[in-house]
């Protein structure tokens, strides 16, 4: 379980990043024209490129570890 500990973390924190990071941006686009909004979108869409394939690696890490965790209980006598 120690395994599963940071990675479960780590992707939490970058999932709140990110919507935290999403929310902001899109508070801009009230009162954005046109070049406002593209440059919001533009914002978006690097926020989510640049952070969401480390999220999922950290999902992935965490859901790794987990499964681990639990065939190697599923192994013990006591499990």
């Amino acid at each position: 379980m120690p395994g599963f500990v940071a990675p479960a973390l780590a992707a939490a924190t970058l999932s709140a990043l990110i919507l935290h990071l999403l929310l902001t941006l899109g508070a801009h686009l009230g009162g954005a024209d046109m070049a406002g909004a593209l440059t919001v979108a533009a914002g978006m869409a690097a926020v989510l490129t640049i952070l969401l394939p480390f999220a999922l690696l950290s999902i992935r890490r965490a859901l790794d570890a987990l499964s681990a965790g639990r065939e190697r209980g599923m192994g013990s006598p006591h499990g």
